[in-house]
């Protein structure tokens, strides 16, 4: 997942800025498609990584802002409202897919801004799981 979402980072920094919607291809349609549709599921997929290993550590899973208390905790992440805005641009990707050009070009910018710190992240919590319990 974190291959495949890379080489979707790479495809949009080739279209972006995207000042003109209409001289889009096809195939650039796909590689923001492939991006947003990536993004959405790294994303969900960490989250549930995290929420498991706070079940594996006893910690209180409900509601789920406790789970990023323990993961800022554990350095997994930066904190809570880091996490919290990069899952508004989740949700705003899947459910709030803008028809202004304007706007939903700086949306692209901004999520593709985010991805370094949603993959130093997922090392991190990676490196975790594999000093605690030897996985990785």
């Amino acid at each position: 997942m974190r291959g495949y979402l890379k080489y979707s980072l790479e495809q949009l920094k080739l279209l972006l800025p995207i000042r003109d919607w209409k001289a889009l291809t096809a195939e650039n349609h796909e590689a923001l498609a492939a991006f947003r549709v990536r993004f959405s599921e790294f994303q969900e997929h960490m989250g549930k990584a995290m929420r498991a290993v706070a079940l594996e550590e006893e910690h209180e899973v409900e509601p789920f802002s406790g789970v990023l208390l323990y993961m800022e905790k554990l350095e997994v992440i930066d904190s809570a409202d880091a996490w919290k805005q990069l899952r508004a641009l989740r949700n705003a990707i899947n459910h709030e897919y803008e028809e202004n050009p304007v706007r939903l070009a700086e949306f692209f910018q901004t999520v593709a801004a985010s991805i370094p710190s949603l993959l130093e992240w997922y090392d991190r919590l990676r490196k975790f799981c594999k000093s605690t319990y030897g996985l990785g």
